[in-house]
């Protein structure tokens, strides 16, 4: 067999090198899926084995099974070049090929280099070659194509779906379209089955990722970061260690679980927190050192029999035997607003959640509706006395945007309202006590009620720190 000595074994050239890393990328996770299908029982250990190993997050182990795995492959592949009268790979070209597979089944593929830029908040991959990528300061930029076809972009999705989901069953394909991941640094990873050649929901594939890259900066932090203004800082941290229940709003994208996670800071250390969150944990307390005793639990979907779902309810139930002294119910979703303000009427100490709305004026009845919805059964007297009786205050955060001039969209706290108790004419009385001024500031515009006043003062606080005439920086 004559070899073609004219062909060269340094790197390839793009589109060879591209095929090759997708070739061998491709054959390594089916190798890996049919480890992980297989019925392994007792037939074949150290299949069962490799794919435990790949899956329990022995990083050393990982990197030994899938190194192996791609030599296997490299060898394969000089062997039909060789058949084929080309030379195998050179050591270059090898060393380069073996990188690029190793991020595309391990790693994060092209989308590392902004998974791992601090100031990076979104990722929103509309298709193989549409990404937008948002930065911290606002910024939004489409970087372009980063897959070469969207079957490409679609084996990515199920590679980091099992990759993720380590036990298969949340695997992405035409039974269930859509998925749901939570990274190990805690990022929100949605997943979008779609494109022609595949049975799914959208018209091409889909991926967003929501990082949150704020953290344990306390309310300080946040006021140097514009959320609000400095003087706003004491009477929020009284808010918090004085108990109240609390509810931040919001639209999407609008920092309601980052000001969560500041305002969670406030509480002592003393102090025992039980966080319930849907499916994923946002919150992640128990990762804080300002928590020593904050355990998380989070819900569970059924498996593919339809049996083992745990929902919030059930969890809520449970935190009453583990001696909490504030449970926090993440983000009210339906049927959790029932079970938030449930919990918060029995517990020591309140609540604090977020919830969707775009304006302050809506959050009440968002919730009324909610709660209503959950529970059918209930006169409508008795949802709005149970939201009277239960919330305290609500904190609105707005994304506001120069639309003149089409700048990127500021976060900042525009409303801050106290719930007053049932209304004169029926649902609830609330007081916007600090709001927007004339001059476009955030500023105290009402004095707070004598009931809430009354559990300030017992938990030492004075008057004046509340007060709409005093000074502020």
């Amino acid at each position: 067999m004559s070899v073609d000595t004219t062909r060269p074994t340094g790197p390839l050239d793009d589109q060879e090198a591209a095929a090759t890393v997708t070739r061998i990328t491709d054959r390594v996770a089916t190798r890996l899926i049919e480890a992980i299908e297989q019925d392994t029982g007792d037939k074949d250990q150290s299949i069962r084995g490799a794919s435990n190993t790949f899956l329990g997050g022995d990083e050393r182990h990982q990197q030994l099974l899938v190194g192996a795995w791609i030599s296997d492959e490299i060898a394969d592949l000089n062997e039909e070049r060789l058949q084929r009268g080309l030379r195998p790979l050179g050591q270059r070209a090898e060393q380069q090929t073996r990188s690029r597979v190793v991020a595309e089944l391990t790693g994060a593929g092209p989308l590392e280099q902004y998974l791992s830029d601090p100031e990076v908040e979104e990722i929103d991959v509309n298709g193989p070659a549409s990404t937008w990528v948002t930065y911290t300061d606002g910024r939004k930029i489409d970087v372009g194509r980063l897959w070469s076809t969207a079957a490409d972009l679609t084996a990515f999705q199920k590679r980091m779906a099992l990759r993720m989901t380590g036990t298969g069953e949340g695997r992405l394909d035409t039974s269930s379209p859509m998925l749901t991941l939570q990274s190990r640094d805690g990022a929100r990873i949605v997943m979008v089955l779609g494109g022609e050649d595949e049975h799914g929901v959208s018209t091409h594939p889909r991926l967003a990722i929501r990082r949150f890259v704020v953290r344990q900066v306390g309310l300080t932090g946040l006021a140097e970061l514009g959320l609000f203004p400095q003087h706003l800082v004491e009477p929020l941290r009284a808010l918090v260690r004085c108990g109240f229940t609390l509810l931040v709003s919001g639209p999407p994208g609008a920092g309601k679980t980052t000001l969560l996670t500041e305002l969670l800071g406030e509480v002592s250390p003393l102090e025992r927190i039980i966080t319930v969150e849907k499916n994923l944990l946002e919150l992640r307390l128990e990762d804080d050192p300002r928590h020593p005793d904050a355990p998380a639990l989070f819900t569970r979907q059924s498996n593919a029999e339809g049996e083992g779902e745990i929902t919030t309810r059930q969890l809520v139930e449970l935190t009453r035997r583990l001696n909490p002294d504030r449970v926090v119910v993440g983000e009210l979703v339906e049927d959790e607003a029932l079970d938030m303000l449930d919990v918060a009427s029995m517990c020591k100490r309140g609540s604090l959640a977020t919830i969707h709305a775009h304006t302050a004026e809506i959050v009440l009845q968002r919730l009324a509706y909610y709660v209503s919805k959950s529970n059918t059964s209930l006169p409508e007297f008795a949802v709005w006395s149970l939201i009277a009786q239960t919330v305290d205050f609500v904190i609105h955060i707005d994304l506001v945007r120069n639309a003149v001039s089409d700048q990127p969209a500021v976060r900042q706290v525009t409303s801050i309202v106290e719930v007053g108790g049932l209304g004169e004419a029926g649902g609830v009385s609330s007081t916007e006590v600090w709001g927007i001024d004339g001059q476009g500031e955030l500023n105290q515009m009402a004095p707070l009620s004598q009931r809430h006043m009354r559990r300030l003062r017992l938990a030492g606080y004075q008057p004046d720190q509340f007060s709409v005439d005093r000074e502020t920086p």
